[in-house]
């Protein structure tokens, strides 16, 4: 039981520790720093709820700090989201979400402006305040915050999961993805069970530290298995870009017996074509490597040095290509049937790479060459 009573502290110092090593760490999670920032603001925000926690029971909720974790409680579910759409290089509408988060931050905030007469949580309630309408407001944000929060990790997950991989796992990549998809599965049911917890209990100024401390314990154990399992997976498998590797690695091949990334780029364009291996859903590095008797490391290299383009980009270049003869043709099949048969997975997949690569969704581009002819 004392090591309970120390959990929210010890989560608070492993927090910070965590933090540092996620945000300077050179090496892992690739080449862009969005992911670090976010996987790193996660920390932050858990190990500041730590530290909130930490103070509330020790003062026993004479803290003028009290609470202040629970304003920005409503981001873990946001951040987590992000942080798989960064990961995984899928697509997003930031702008949109940001509005969106924006704005239920700040209606949060004002919800909570009455809080703010009470010097801290003991004077809340032992005034009464559990017994006020207000608290019944305050309970409804709860359950609606919380379920916020579980539908975006949710949608977090299944993102994940659905996430196409340019290359075949190996048992250890392959392990160490279903442990990734494992702690996110934990931590909804974790979710539920806190969720349902709280909707059967009330909380006084006695039971509240215990509370907290359990509740501490559980979601620093996840976010910190998180992080690390994170760490450990390569960002490689999702981007096929050779500057995502980690810093030994690509060293390793930057003195390989590569010399000429440019040749062996045409060789791989040769295979692409000819073969339209591009047609072909989920084709991987592995295969275009297999065919050419060449290393994994070696295609991705020679398509990022020589084409400045990821494997995706790359094949859907192709793809496009493609499409574009069939979008033009005199009597062209629906964009989805297109969308599929040059090797799209979907509807959406396509528009994305379609406009990425001509700034023009696929209905303007029939329609401008239409105008044009």
């Amino acid at each position: 039981m004392k090591l309970l009573s120390l959990t929210p502290l010890l989560a608070t110092l492993i927090g910070t520790i965590l933090f540092v090593f996620v945000l300077f760490r050179k090496s892992g999670l690739g080449k862009d720093k969005r992911i670090r920032y976010v996987l790193a603001s996660l920390i932050f925000l858990q190990t500041f709820t730590a530290f909130d926690h930490y103070l509330t029971i020790s003062t026993d909720g004479t803290s003028g700090f009290y609470g202040s974790s629970y304003l920005f409680i409503h981001l873990n579910g946001f951040l987590l989201y992000y942080f798989v759409v960064l990961f995984t290089r899928t697509d997003l509408n930031v702008k949109k979400w940001l509005w969106v988060v924006v704005g239920y931050t700040l209606l949060r905030w004002l919800f909570f402006y009455p809080l703010f007469d009470y010097d801290n949580l003991n004077l809340y309630l032992s005034s009464g305040g559990e017994e006020t309408a207000y608290n019944d407001w305050f309970e409804l944000e709860y359950l609606i915050t919380s379920v916020i929060n579980i539908a975006l990790t949710f949608a977090a997950y299944f993102r994940l999961k659905k996430a196409p991989l340019v290359l075949n796992l190996n048992d250890k990549q392959n392990f160490s993805l279903k442990w990734v998809k494992f702690v996110f599965v934990a931590f909804v049911v974790l979710q539920m069970g806190l969720l349902a917890k709280d909707s059967v209990v009330s909380y006084t100024v006695e039971n509240y530290p215990a509370y907290v401390k359990i509740e501490t314990l559980m979601i620093s154990i996840f976010f910190f298995v998180f992080a690390y399992s994170i760490m450990h997976f390569p960002v490689f498998a999702f981007s096929g870009d050779f500057d995502d590797l980690p810093q030994e690695t690509k060293q390793k091949y930057a003195k390989s017996s590569l010399k000429d990334s440019s040749v062996l780029l045409q060789e791989i364009h040769d295979l692409v074509s000819q073969e339209e291996l591009y047609l072909e859903y989920d084709l991987k590095l592995n295969a275009i490597a297999e065919k050419l008797g060449k290393s994994i490391h070696h295609i991705s290299q020679a398509i990022n040095q020589s084409s400045g383009k990821n494997f995706p980009d790359f094949i859907n270049k192709f793809r496009i290509e493609a499409a574009k003869k069939k979008l033009l043709e005199p009597k062209p099949d629906t964009i989805y049937a297109i969308s599929l048969d040059v090797g799209f997975n979907s509807k959406a997949a396509f528009y994305t790479a379609f406009k990425k690569s001509t700034s023009q969704t696929p209905t303007a581009f029939k329609r401008t060459h239409k105008n044009n002819t």
